[in-house]
């Protein structure tokens, strides 16, 4: 005979079934957050709407929308796998870099091209070249601004 009045983890663990916690509107709160008050989802609407749209230009002078790395010199490696994990680190340094920015990645046997968007894309890429400086420099690497 089982208990499904026990809820939790450790009820799950001893075979008796698992209770998913409701929030106050009803809605299952899986991940343990309470609901957005009135005036949070407000502030978050002005926010969101002062954000520029995908594909517009209208950013903040002197910062374009899209601004690309492009790494060459990946074919100076004698092996193709060194070449691989060069390309992985170069992704990974990317991703850290454009912290959830839409980004565009290019990779060929010879170059990396890597692009961030958003109004400060211009000083991602700036972190992006920094993060990659050692690697650039250590693998006799060149790094430029332009796409492909």
């Amino acid at each position: 005979m089982s208990d499904d009045s026990i809820a939790g983890p450790e009820s799950a663990r001893a075979g008796l079934g698992f209770t998913v916690p409701s929030r106050s509107d009803g809605w299952p709160d899986l991940l343990g957050r309470r609901p957005l008050t009135r005036d949070e989802r407000a502030e978050l609407r002005r926010a969101l709407d002062a954000e520029p749209e995908p594909g517009s230009t209208d950013t903040v002078p002197d910062s374009p929308f899209l601004v690309y790395l492009t790494v060459d010199g990946l074919d100076r490696e004698g092996d193709p796998r060194k070449a691989m994990r060069l390309r992985g680190r170069i992704l990974a340094a990317a991703r850290s870099a454009a912290e959830q920015r839409r980004t565009t990645f290019h990779a060929t046997e010879t170059t990396v091209t890597v692009g961030i968007y958003g109004t400060d894309a211009a000083a991602r890429i700036t972190v992006l070249r920094t993060a990659l400086a050692a690697l650039v420099t250590k693998h006799v690497l060149a790094a430029r601004d332009e796409p492909w």
